[in-house]
């Protein structure tokens, strides 16, 4: 079991890593920045082949303060969890993880000469709270209570795929490391079911035979919506220009799985605070029954394409436009043979999205990471990675921990 839950960090880790690196091209800008800077793509990365049809990096403010190839506090927080996780025999301790990331806010992570770039605005409220250290859920859902702006917010989603790997064949000590994770920043139960619906589904494609079961039952229907909740309006017009993800159809079988997941977790929302392992500082039943219908429609909405998203707009930092463009990335129908070319093809039809490309992308490569494994994902981008050998390092030693 050892071998196999190293197997699949190996999986996880550098899909999750190639996503944000390659998201920080964008991160940030609007879809018409994103034109201006690189039109129509494809953007340079790592030691692509075709480096004259690549266009280069924009090189802002911003983007000056990372290297080329280079990866954000995205990744690095989940290199943070696996510390903590290898450090504590195995067991993800929410306290530990709490302490590591006060510290890497101010120092970075040991042994990787970078200081952090910054912590989202979310984190960076909760962790400088006197309270942090001695009760980080608790100094969360203070801030969650006095501060509406910083609620839903993507920034606990990027942890959540690399906890579905410790004790994959157990459903409730996944869900259990997920939520107290989430927890520790972003308290809000629409971050919470997002990270759930990630972690649980990275276990049960670890699981595997989960799979076999979800494909010999016909396709599940959409979970069923609360009647009385009013829709989220989403945009009705189609995108002008059709890009490589939209052109591809729906594989049956991960979206079962999907709708599954939802159904069975949906109490998170539906019946807040009726399950301890969901404890959460929302107490309005009818405003999380209009979450549930919310997520109902950033996931199922059709057609599906990802310019009804709109990643780039002011919202875009919102747990479920993160979930939503991942799931869709992860259920795209892959052709045997073609998962290098497809990961290349969905990651950076994303990415041109701009918005949150970082944390998108990252969770986006986590999932796909996991389905299509290490040897599939794009050999060529992922030796282009900034400190790849000491990245490569760092996940064998945490692996001979475990």
């Amino acid at each position: 079991m050892r071998k196999r839950t190293n197997l699949y960090l190996s999986f996880i880790i550098p899909g999750a890593i190639l996503g944000d690196s390659l998201g920080l091209a964008t991160e940030g800008m609007t879809k018409k920045e994103v034109e201006q800077a690189y039109g129509q793509g494809p953007i340079r990365f790592g030691m692509d082949d075709d480096q004259n049809e690549h266009v280069p990096f924009l090189r802002d403010s911003y983007r000056a303060m990372f290297e080329d190839n280079d990866f954000s506090d995205d990744s690095e927080q989940q290199l943070l969890v696996l510390q903590s996780i290898a450090e504590n025999g195995g067991v993800f301790n929410y306290k530990d993880f709490a302490a590591r990331l006060k510290d890497y806010g101010i120092n970075g992570i040991s042994g990787l000469n970078k200081q952090p770039v910054g912590l989202s605005s979310t984190t960076k409220a909760v962790v400088e709270r006197p309270d942090f250290l001695a009760n980080p859920h608790q100094a969360a859902a203070e801030v969650w209570k006095s501060k509406n702006s910083l609620r839903g917010a993507n920034g606990a989603l990027v942890r959540s795929a690399v906890l579905g790997i410790p004790k994959f064949w157990d459903g409730t000590t996944v869900i259990e490391n997920t939520t107290d994770s989430c927890r520790v920043t972003h308290p809000d139960p629409r971050c919470m079911i997002s990270c759930v619906i990630v972690s649980t589904l990275v276990a049960r494609m670890l699981r595997g035979q989960d799979l076999e079961m979800e494909d010999s039952r016909n396709s599940s229907p959409v979970p069923s919506p609360i009647s009385s909740t009013p829709p989220l309006q989403l945009p009705t017009t189609l995108p002008t220009n059709e890009v490589f993800i939209d052109t591809l159809e729906t594989d049956v079988t991960l979206m079962t799985l999907v709708r599954a997941v939802i159904e069975t977790n949906k109490r998170i929302l539906t019946a807040p605070n009726t399950d301890p392992l969901f404890r959460s500082p929302e107490t309005d039943v009818e405003q999380t029954k209009m979450y549930y219908q919310q997520l109902l429609e950033h996931l199922f909405v059709d057609p599906f394409t990802l310019d009804r998203l709109q990643l780039d707009q002011d919202d875009c930092k919102h747990t479920f436009k993160c979930l939503s463009a991942s799931i869709y990335a992860f259920t795209r129908e892959i052709p045997p043979g073609r998962e290098t070319d497809y990961f290349k093809g969905i990651m950076m039809d994303l990415v041109m999205q701009g918005g949150e490309a970082d944390t998108n992308a990252s969770v986006a490569g986590a999932l796909l990471g996991v389905r299509i494994g290490y040897s599939e994902l794009p050999s060529e981008w992922v030796v282009g990675l900034r400190r790849w050998e000491w990245l490569e390092d760092l996940i064998e030693d945490f692996c001979k921990l475990l």
